[in-house]
């Protein structure tokens, strides 16, 4: 089926969804999708983990589709600009254009395939996917949550991640004082990794810069650092909590004062959102941590890389890339995350080496929590059959690349004898809103179809 038809049957499907103010609200994407399967009598099969839909007795592929990041609720809208049909919305736009592909092909294809949905989330658990080995009944996996469009991803990156407990000693204080907290936020955060031709600040580095700062010219004693959401994103916000001696007070206003007009204007190039405010509060969780250990903590952080760590000149492809993700306070120790991305065994080493090496210095403990292996197919068989499907469909090149992302299908098939390529809608994204093309969907979706009847 050529474009052209593929965005009339698009149109008419999305016209069926849409409300008459051109939104669409989507419940979980998982039901969405279970909800069109029951509608073609698709045998579904579900565990606590994933559900695997099959479509006819023969599946030529199996489409994958990981949803780590599941909303109760999306409000998603169609808009018309300069005769251009786009979409978009303030969720994860890859996961909905993905969701809206796979309908289609339930809908409108004739061929067979399979559909696995999985949950899986390494900031959470790494669920295990045992059943899945004797559900699958093909082993040509096509993945749908690549953030890149206009290419194919055939190898896919490995990862550890790492706790490193930062050992803290507690004072009680023999003089009065007040609690006061200082929070960042309005970072740009994001994938790690992602973009790397952009400036990503990460909130740990520089909230701990900033707090160094503030301690240089007062008095004042650390309690706690909290910081971070997801272990694949880089932090986009972080708090610090501290004392500071009653006679200290009115100075601390002041300098913070400084250093926030100091820390904004520095940084209002890459991140203009950036907000620094200081509250005084009422209640403390522990008792403030002693210089030493305040030290070993900054160090740590001040010696781990973060970001790209290594990028292929010449096809600015990310090799290898680091993420202090969060951090927690505990009472005896201060938590930290970091993961580390790579597709050379050499970057991965040298990564590893650094961050052990910056642990000791801070007389921390580290431990690999969790590891995945770098993943690549036997041959390029299935590549090589997308890679001339796009050409005869669109006369021109489709790249086959290695990422540091769509690592989802390499963990759950880590045990399972399959080929696994990965593919994607282009997006942008802009003011916290997602939005993508219509057309870009469409696209995809004539190639998946194309491929389909060739194999």
């Amino acid at each position: 089926m050529d474009c052209r038809s593929v965005k009339e049957n698009l149109d008419n499907y999305i016209n069926s969804l849409k409300g008459d103010d051109n939104q669409l609200l989507l419940g979980p994407l998982e039901e969405f999708i279970i909800k069109k399967a029951k509608e073609k009598n698709l045998e579904i099969i579900g565990f606590s983990n994933f559900w695997y839909i099959k479509k006819g007795q023969s599946p030529k592929i199996l489409l994958h589709l990981n949803i780590d990041d599941r909303k109760e609720k999306s409000s998603v809208f169609f808009d018309n600009i300069e005769n251009v049909d786009l979409i978009r919305s303030n969720n994860n736009i890859n996961l909905i254009t993905s969701a809206l592909l796979i309908n289609y092909l339930i809908e409108y294809s004739d061929e067979s395939f399979d559909i696995l949905l999985t949950n899986n989330n390494i900031h959470i658990e790494n669920d295990n996917f045992i059943n899945l080995k004797n559900i699958i009944r093909c082993d040509n996996v096509v993945n749908l949550n690549l953030r890149q469009a206009d290419c194919i991803a055939d190898e896919f990156s490995a990862l550890k991640l790492f706790l490193n407990q930062v050992k803290v000693r507690r004072f009680q204080p023999e003089f009065p004082f007040k609690t006061y907290r200082v929070s960042l936020n309005g970072l740009s955060g994001g994938h790690a990794g992602e973009e790397a031709d952009k400036v990503k600040l990460n909130s740990i580095k520089l909230i701990i810069g900033i707090i160094r700062k503030i301690k240089a010219k007062v008095d004042i004693d650390i309690i706690s650092l909290t910081a971070g959401e997801r272990y694949d994103y880089i932090p986009s916000q972080a708090q610090v909590d501290f004392i500071v001696k009653d006679d200290f007070e009115g100075e601390l206003l002041n300098i913070f004062d400084i250093v926030k007009s100091e820390s904004i204007e520095k940084n209002l190039k890459y991140e203009p959102d950036m907000n620094l405010e200081l509250a005084k509060l009422e209640e403390r969780k522990y008792l403030p941590i002693d210089n030493e250990s305040f030290n070993h903590l900054a160090s740590f952080i001040e010696l781990t890389p973060t970001g790209s760590y290594f990028v292929n000149s010449v096809d600015e492809q990310i090799v290898s890339s680091t993420n202090l993700a969060t951090a927690r306070s505990l009472k005896n120790y201060i938590n930290m995350i970091i993961v580390l991305r790579s597709l050379s065994d050499e970057s991965m080493t040298t990564m590893v080496d650094k961050i052990k090496l910056s642990s000791k210095i801070s007389s921390s403990v580290i431990t690999e929590r969790f590891n995945i292996d770098k993943w690549k197919n036997d041959d390029n068989l299935m590549t090589d059959v997308f890679i001339k499907s796009y050409i005869e469909l669109f006369n021109r090149d489709l790249k086959s690349i290695k990422t540091q992302f769509s690592l989802d299908s390499s963990i759950i098939f880590k045990d399972i004898n399959v080929k696994i390529l990965s593919l994607g809608v282009k997006y942008k994204q802009g003011d916290n809103i997602y939005y993508s093309s219509i057309g870009w969907l469409v696209e995809l979706i004539t190639l998946l179809e194309y491929v389909l009847k060739k194999i």
